[in-house]
């Protein structure tokens, strides 16, 4: 098919900007369309003249769309339903766009714009990110003391255990702060289309 109109891409800041200020929460890895990123972390002047693309474009021609580690192609879902590449994946997503391949795999987090936060949100969050940063710090300085302790370490039974318990205080204040953002994408209708199925 003939297309009348070349893709006009954005850079990141001009896609995220109307949104400051924000908080993204991953959602994953998900199927996504193409078409819908507009926005790169680098000019297309800059991945047009990539030996990078060049190559991609060869792998592409000889074996097809294959895309072994869509974690590395990482994409901020805009609240516009659109997606920009957050921390890589510029390449991937110019020239998929360019072939005009479908679907394609990639890690997503959902941007949400902090306006759409309520009080009681914005405080449940800092409570479990404070929580986090105390657990955090537990863990670390048990780690330390550990690591000292070199061949006696053995000895230490009791805060190795504690040092294994913050690990995992930690971790669950990261889960309930990422499911409070979630449940909150998903009453915004802020979930890729995909996923919302």
């Amino acid at each position: 098919m003939l297309k009348l109109f070349k893709k006009r891409w954005v850079l990141f800041d001009q896609a995220v900007r109307p949104y400051k200020p924000y908080v993204t929460v991953d959602l994953g890895i998900t199927s996504i369309s193409p078409k819908n990123i507009i926005g790169l972390t680098f000019p297309t002047k800059k991945i047009k003249s990539d030996a990078k693309l060049t190559d991609l474009r060869k792998s592409v021609e000889l074996k097809g769309w294959n895309d072994r580690s869509p974690a590395d192609l990482h994409l901020f879902l805009l609240p516009n339903g659109k997606y920009t590449v957050a921390t890589g994946g510029n390449h991937r997503s110019y020239l998929s766009n360019k072939l005009e391949i479908p679907k394609i795999q990639a890690m997503v987090s959902i941007l949400i714009p902090e306006k759409y936060m309520t009080e009681n949100i914005q405080s449940q969050m800092k409570y479990y990110a404070d929580k986090e940063e105390v657990y955090k710090k537990e863990a670390l300085d048990l780690q330390k003391f550990l690591e000292k302790q070199g061949n006696r370490r053995k000895n230490y039974s009791k805060e190795e255990k504690l040092y294994s318990d913050y690990c995992k205080l930690a971790e669950e204040m990261k889960h309930k702060k990422n499911n409070l953002l979630l449940s909150l994408a998903k009453f915004l209708n802020l979930l890729p289309k995909e996923a919302a199925d």
